[in-house]
């Protein structure tokens, strides 16, 4: 095999299940490749994307969102975006992930939020700081599942390429937009246009934030820590994922209801052939001994 083949055979073993999150130096020894033979295949790649990540969500916020938040009425300001009502603002600000890298892509976060027009502490495009503390909402608040089935979902940030099995993703830009425009369009701004008074936010955030209770979104938070748990600890995080399971109250027939999802949360992930399935249904099994019986 050629350098390039046995790089390339590098990458398909190191993201097998048997080598997450372990050293991979011993594959490097036994294909006879080095640090540098690695990092030359990847920037062969990072150059033939068709657009760097943060390219992408740069096109993204100019030509989908921030035309999308005009015609539902809101005026724009750098990163900033707001819609005035009878006694508040609606704001939406922009934010940007300090750790943006090709690694974990380009990431961003919406923040949604509301402030008394005599309530103003200082310049307009600063009250999303105050805000974040007392009626923050995210854009996955409104979608489907709380957007934790999205392809563009991340921890509550929205996220962009990235490493897919230590490679390089490339989505294309076309498909970006049309998903993340329709999530706009359909779910999240004609919520927020609804909104004529600050009393008319805060009962909007209370019913959004009521949402993380319901079973589905707990079910999904539980999918989403075991297969993001299992490519970064191992089965190590058996403990954890017991206590988690036990806390967000999920029995067994739960856990084994929608195993689908799991499979889509593996697809998003960031090492697909690391299926969190029996560990997720082990820890639903398991049950603290009783202090009785130690």
């Amino acid at each position: 095999m050629t350098i390039e083949e046995r790089v390339i055979r590098y990458f398909d073993l190191a993201s097998m299940p048997q080598n997450i999150p372990y050293s991979t130096s011993g594959l490097m020894r036994e294909l006879n490749i080095t640090e540098d033979d690695i990092f030359k295949y990847k920037m062969k790649l990072f150059e033939e994307l068709s657009l760097k990540p943060v390219e992408k969500r740069d096109i993204l916020i100019k030509t989908t969102i921030k035309p999308l938040l005009k015609k539902y009425g809101f005026s724009t300001s750098g990163s900033d975006w707001r819609r005035e009502t009878d006694d508040a603002y609606i704001f939406i600000h922009l934010q940007n992930s300090q750790f943006n890298a090709f690694s974990g892509g380009a990431r961003f976060c919406f923040h949604i939020s509301s402030s008394k027009k005599d309530e103003i502490v200082e310049k307009l495009s600063n009250q999303w700081v105050y805000n974040q503390a007392i009626c923050d909402l995210d854009p996955f608040y409104f979608l489907p599942y709380c957007g934790m089935l999205s392809a563009y979902y991340s921890a509550g940030w929205h996220q962009i390429d990235g490493y897919k099995n230590y490679l390089p993703k490339d989505t294309p830009i076309e498909d970006i937009c049309s998903q993340i425009g329709e999530d706009f369009d359909k779910y999240v701004l004609p919520e927020l246009s609804a909104v004529q008074s600050y009393e008319d936010f805060l009962n909007l955030r209370t019913q959004k934030l009521k949402r993380y209770e319901e079973k589905e979104i707990r079910l999904l938070k539980y999918y989403h820590a075991a297969q993001t748990s299992i490519t970064a600890y191992g089965k190590s995080v058996f403990p954890t994922l017991v206590d988690l399971r036990k806390k967000l109250e999920l029995t067994v027939d739960d856990v084994t209801s929608h195993l689908e999802w799991l499979d889509i949360c593996r697809e998003n992930s960031s090492f697909t052939k690391c299926d969190a399935k029996e560990l997720a249904i082990k820890a639903a099994k398991e049950e603290n001994e009783s202090p009785s019986s130690t």
